[in-house]
Formats: C-alpha cells, sequence, structure tokens
C-alpha cells in the first residue's frame, strides 16, 4: 500500500498543480467572419482574464505556442468553425499561466488529447550573409512590438521572434542560425507578387537586412491532435 501512495503522490501533486480558470465561457462566434478576419485575441488590462476568437486551431496555437505548419492532425473543423471564449481567474496571473489555463480548458470543453514528435521536414534555415547582418539595435523597451501588412514587417524582436514571424508567413518551419544575441530592429518592405510575400520578402530579407533564408531539411517539433470534439454551449 505504502508503494502505491508513493506512485500515485507525483501525479496528485501535477493535477493539483495545473492551473485553470475560475470561470469560463465558450460560444460559437461569426464576429471574425463578418470583420473580414480569422483570429484575434485580447488579453484584459488585470492580467486576469483571457478573451480570444478564433478556430481551435488558433487557440490551439496560442495556447501551446506553435505555429499552423507545425499542428497536424485533427477534425475538419479544426480551422475552419470559429469560438468565442471569455474566462477569468480569481488572482492576476501571468501570460504564461493563461495559456497553461487555455490548455486546461481545451482539455475539458473541447475534449482536446494531443502529443508532440520531432520530423524531418522541409525548413528555411535563417542564417547571416556572409557573416554580417545589417540590422540595427533596437530599444529593449520596445522588445516585442511588431505589425505586418501587405509587403511590410516592422518590429523590435530577437532573431528567433523574426524566424517565427517568417514561419507564420511562408508556410514553413524557418529555423534561427544566425547566431545573433540581442534586440534588434526590423523594418522590411517589399513588393507582393500575387498577395503572396514568397519571393520578394526572400530578396528584402537579403538586401534590406542582410540575412538569408536557406531552403533545407531539419528536425521539427509538431503537435499532432489525437483528439478533439465541439464544446456544448453554456
Amino acid at each position: 500500500m505504502t508503494k502505491l501512495v508513493l506512485a500515485l503522490f507525483p501525479a496528485l501533486l501535477f493535477a493539483q498543480a495545473a492551473p485553470s480558470f475560475d470561470v469560463a465561457s465558450i460560444k460559437p462566434s461569426d464576429a471574425l467572419k463578418k470583420a473580414g478576419a480569422t483570429s484575434g485575441w485580447s488579453i484584459s488590462p488585470s492580467g486576469n482574464g483571457l478573451k480570444i476568437v478564433g478556430s481551435l486551431q488558433t487557440l490551439i496555437r496560442y495556447a501551446y505556442g506553435m505555429e499552423d505548419v507545425q499542428i497536424y492532425g485533427g477534425p475538419a473543423w479544426l480551422d475552419r468553425d470559429i469560438f468565442e471564449i471569455n474566462a477569468k481567474a480569481a488572482t492576476q496571473v501571468s501570460g504564461d499561466d493563461l495559456k497553461l489555463m487555455l490548455r486546461s480548458l481545451l482539455a475539458e470543453r473541447f475534449q482536446l488529447t494531443s502529443h508532440t514528435e520531432t520530423r524531418q521536414l522541409p525548413i528555411y534555415s535563417l542564417v547571416t550573409l556572409k557573416g554580417a547582418s545589417k540590422l540595427p539595435e533596437g530599444d529593449t523597451n520596445m522588445k516585442g512590438s511588431f505589425s505586418t501588412g501587405p509587403g511590410s514587417l516592422r518590429g523590435t524582436m530577437d532573431t528567433p521572434r523574426f524566424a517565427a514571424h517568417l514561419t507564420s508567413m511562408l508556410g514553413r518551419t524557418v529555423i534561427d542560425n544566425t547566431g545573433l544575441n540581442g534586440i534588434w530592429k526590423f523594418d522590411l518592405t517589399w513588393a507582393p507578387e500575387d498577395g503572396t510575400p514568397t519571393a520578394a520578402i526572400f530578396s528584402a530579407i537579403q538586401e534590406q537586412v542582410g540575412l538569408k533564408l536557406e531552403a533545407t531539411k531539419g528536425p521539427v517539433q509538431v503537435l499532432v491532435i489525437d483528439r478533439a470534439e465541439k464544446p456544448s454551449e453554456n
């Protein structure tokens, strides 16, 4: 009996440690369709709440810090049906805890189960062009700020975050292999061809910031959706 209790104790600690919202509502939404958008979210100023609107894939992407190209499997409606979540915790929590709480909510209300795998996939390797970049140092007080639009990407960030933005834009995982440390100011503009940035952004990255994207293959961590169900309305 003693051995059984000892074996269960770590599992009980883990279950108790998993943070969750105190109250949460989930309902279908057509707000994004009316606005011509696909997703969006906001964190309440008090730091204890989360309002997020989007598909289940959007919710997973936010909760797990994954890009769309790293999410595999799931039902046909994963990136089609739109939901609105309003959730609050009893006390102020960090952004990381909000994401953990959203994971718990997805598991409870969407019956979401998943696992991670590492797969060899086509990627882009972000490297410095001829060993030197043209990036100016950024204001650390502006770290994390960014904006994107048709033919532009601007912001103050480190190179891993820049690679993450490129992953979302190009639909292929971009791995930061620049070796650059610090916060940098990015101000990229290009002329999209046929509404896509692919060809033009390659040239812009080389000419404007002294970096280069090289097509190759490499290990990519992906999230595989094992199960997901539509939630019942509150």
